[in-house]
């Protein structure tokens, strides 16, 4: 879960240990050297953490985020944050924490992010040689200036190749041989990449220089002649920063094994006589009676060894699909120094990582606390709250009845229109309609019509218009519209309209048995939302809250 932070300025008193410093009035109360924006059982939310979330909000359709001023109401994102630290601090409080589907995955997680981190610090002054980089990237956008020329017979193709060769020129004898019919191609000079042309074409256009004529080149259907003018390298940031990306990825990756090689001569001393002895296919033991042998073939200074044993399962959950069928192949013996170093590689960085202080690092902990907050409120969701919900075809039909307009099919009008400059010419043109004059006459004779050609002029066409699509105000106007009506409407161009409803079609309800399950699963997120609501609005008589938001807007309001 994301935490919260906000800015404050009255003299508020916390409870001990909350390290909370009192601020002048135009700042938040400080926990940790961070302003806050609420405490909730002092459990702080941070400015930081708010922000990021309003940020979040303001780049994906902030919603109840954004009142109706196009302000930001700060309260709406505020609230979801308290109400999911209310339903964290009662989840622990009721021990889903406790719980091995919780403390299991979390402790797997931290393992392998201590990991990474490491990896990360060890690796990150590793840079791309830029020459290898400009090397790469002008393989990846090399172009070939060429003319090409397809011939089915070798020997006209060497023809055509002393013919050039003699001093005559390539355009010249390419022409002619087109000309004859004894080539396919085009006198236009082309592009093409090396990785467009077939490999053996590439392969040649490799070994060329500009202005040089290829050797004859053999393909499937007959053999190709090229006379290459230039070698281009166009410039292409992207490509330039895949190349770069990859290049990167892969000196890591080698420092990352060199490192993990370095930790292994630093921390660990491998018994190889022992190593080279275990025979996990032999009868006498038996590998069952390996998986309890305690000798130790790796010791690791600060870590747990290595036994025997523990090699043995490492094999066993490698060939998870029985040991029995791998006996007398060889397979699993041959496995057993990789299977070794993966156990070694894990154990020696997951010490090194403890002797370095990552575990105590703030982004280490952040992380784990955050994947924690995931894990415990999903299960409070799906222990507590949703078992709870109680919905039935009551509920279903209910909704149906009151949303039907969102599964019908969209109202529609075919109108006909005269525009006017002013509102007045309009509504007298409307009078006369409604008198029985005919629009068509009116077209032609009534007095402050518009240019038609006028930007900003709606044009309704022949055909039905969904009344969605339309202007709000005008859908306001037409929404129990029927056929002959007369309307009139100004637009925000200022713009008056005369309207002729022509036609009108009605929505259509689809069946309740056709949207059911769409419907149920409206209702389920109403109710799961109520739910929550519900239980959050309980606990605050339970934890205290203190908010800062209206500190906070004052601030901005001033700002």
């Amino acid at each position: 879960m994301k935490k919260i932070i906000a800015s404050i300025g009255i003299l508020v008193l916390f409870g001990a240990g909350s390290a909370v410093a009192a601020r002048s009035s135009d700042r938040l109360p400080m926990v940790n050297d961070k302003e806050i924006i609420a405490m909730v059982n002092e459990d702080p939310i941070y400015l930081e953490e708010f922000t990021k979330s309003l940020s979040s909000l303001h780049g994906h359709g902030a919603g109840d985020a954004v009142n109706q001023t196009g302000k930001v109401d700060y309260q709406a994102p505020l609230k979801r944050l308290i109400d999911t630290r209310l339903a964290l601090l009662e989840a622990d409080n009721i021990g889903l924490g406790e719980l091995p589907e919780i403390q299991e995955p979390v402790a797997a997680y931290g393992k392998q992010l201590l990991r990474e981190l490491l990896l990360e610090k060890a690796t990150r002054d590793v840079v791309a040689d830029a020459a290898l980089v400009n090397m790469l990237y002008k393989n990846e956008v090399k172009q070939y200036v060429l003319y090409s020329l397809k011939i089915s017979s070798e020997e006209e193709a060497k023809k055509i190749v002393a013919d050039i060769e003699a001093g005559n020129d390539y355009v010249m004898v390419a022409g002619k041989a087109i000309a004859a019919g004894i080539a396919e191609g085009t006198m236009d000079i082309q592009k093409h990449m090396g990785k467009e042309m077939l490999p053996q074409v590439a392969a040649a256009l490799a070994e060329m220089t500009e202005d040089s004529l290829s050797p004859i080149i053999p393909i499937q259907d007959g053999f190709v002649l090229i006379q290459l003018n230039d070698i281009l390298y166009p410039e292409d940031p992207a490509v330039r920063a895949a190349v770069e990306k990859k290049v990167l990825e892969g000196l890591r990756s080698r420092a990352r094994a060199e490192y993990i090689i370095s930790l292994q001569e630093k921390y660990t001393q491998i018994d190889t006589e022992l190593l080279d002895s275990l025979d996990f296919e032999a009868k006498d033991p038996g590998f069952e009676t390996m998986l309890q042998d305690k000798r130790v073939v790796v010791t690791i200074e600060g870590a747990e060894p290595i036994t025997v044993g523990e090699l043995g399962a490492a094999i066993q959950k490698k060939f998870f699909h029985g040991i029995e069928q791998m006996m007398g192949t060889g397979k699993l013996n041959r496995v057993r120094t990789a299977m070794l170093h993966k156990i070694l590689n894990g154990r020696t960085v997951d010490h090194e990582s403890v002797v370095q202080g990552i575990d105590k690092s703030e982004p280490y902990k952040k992380f784990v606390e955050e994947y924690r907050r995931s894990l415990l409120f999903g299960a409070m969701m799906s222990k507590v709250i949703i078992p709870n919900i109680q919905m039935g075809e009551k509920d279903i039909e209910q909704y149906y009845q009151e949303h039907v307009q969102d599964f019908s099919s969209p109202a529609m009008l075919r109108l006909r229109s005269l525009v006017f400059t002013d509102q007045e010419n309009a509504e007298n043109a409307c009078t006369k309609l409604r008198n029985g004059t005919e629009l068509n006459w009116l077209a032609a004779h009534a007095e402050g019509q518009a240019d038609a050609k006028g930007e900003g002029i709606l044009r309704f066409g022949d055909g039905l218009l969904m009344l969605s699509t339309m202007p709000v105000n005008l859908q306001q106007q037409l929404v129990n519209a029927r056929k002959g009506d007369i309307k009139s409407y100004t637009d925000d161009n200022g713009y008056s309209y005369s309207l002729v409803v022509e036609d009108v079609v009605a929505p259509v309800p689809q069946k309740l048995a056709e949207v059911h399950e769409d419907i149920k699963e409206k209702v389920f997120k109403i109710k799961l939302q109520q739910a929550f609501d519900d239980m959050t609005a309980k606990l605050r008589d339970y934890y205290p809250v203190e908010s800062y938001v209206d500190q906070l807007m004052d601030m901005s309001a001033v700002q």
